[in-house]
């Protein structure tokens, strides 16, 4: 056997048994129990300062930032952002946006938001709507007027909201007849495997982003009962691109 032949097989053999060593620590390594809601705002609470810095490059080179920038451009009129964070849909709403309230239950989180809206105006760089609220709202039970708004956002929301059915019927009851709920989600992969990995990792996500990221999203909006017009999965079935429209003659959900 050649002197090459032989370093690859060694480099082959260290690499699975590296691999194997790994596997056996992630399998058998404790696993933390479940934050309750209060666990899990703070998590919000202490991510806010580096949120950003800690995702941009992930999003930025995966496409997430793309797919924003494609959901946010079918927003128009009076707009909601559910879950809107550190506001990183801001620069992508367009001149159809003429009014845009965004609501998180982080006041951390909108503290970051509104710096960028600020840096936005004195730079001249304003987004598109000139009218921007941001309020510290729970999802589950918005303290807004049923039917109001044209579009209703929700990027990466769905997943974290402690009761994500109660959330998605909010969104449904202060939305108009006709208008749109545009959803950005993570979750269950439909990979066997990379879902089997999703739910054995499930406790560490958790503790570490607040963030369930093994919901069948699919299930939670067909369960709320919106109607869908266009419906992608990328990343493996992770990340779920959704539209809804609400019909013309439907009627608010109380």
């Amino acid at each position: 056997m050649s002197a090459a032949k032989s370093a690859a097989k060694a480099v082959g053999g260290g690499v699975v048994y590296l691999a194997g060593t790994y596997a056996a620590y992630e399998y058998f390594r404790p696993v933390p129990a479940l934050p309750d809601a209060c666990e899990r705002c703070h998590t919000f609470q202490s991510l806010a300062p580096k949120y950003d810095s800690e995702i941009e490059k992930d999003e930025r080179s995966s496409g997430i930032l793309d797919l924003r920038r494609e959901i946010t451009a079918h927003a128009k009129g009076k707009v909601l952002e559910v879950a809107g964070g550190t506001g990183r849909n801001l620069a992508f709403y367009t001149d159809a946006v003429a009014e845009l309230t965004i609501g998180d239950f982080s006041e951390e989180m909108l503290k970051i938001a509104a710096g960028k809206i600020a840096k936005m105006r004195a730079d001249g760089s304003v987004a598109a709507p000139s009218k921007v609220t941001l309020a510290v709202i729970d999802a589950a039970k918005m303290p807004l007027e049923t039917a109001q708004y044209d579009t209703v956002l929700d990027s990466f929301g769905v997943c974290s909201f402690e009761q994500p059915q109660a959330a998605l019927q909010e969104m449904k009851r202060v939305c108009r007849p006709g208008g749109s709920i545009l959803l950005l989600e993570h979750g269950m992969s439909d990979w066997f495997l990379l879902a089997w990995w999703q739910q054995h990792r499930l406790n560490r996500h958790v503790v570490r982003w607040g963030c369930y990221w093994n919901r069948d999203i699919l299930a939670e909006v067909k369960q709320a009962g919106l109607d869908v017009v266009e419906q992608r999965r990328l990343h493996f079935g992770t990340t779920y691109y959704i539209r809804c429209k609400l019909p013309e003659g439907a009627s608010p959900a109380g």
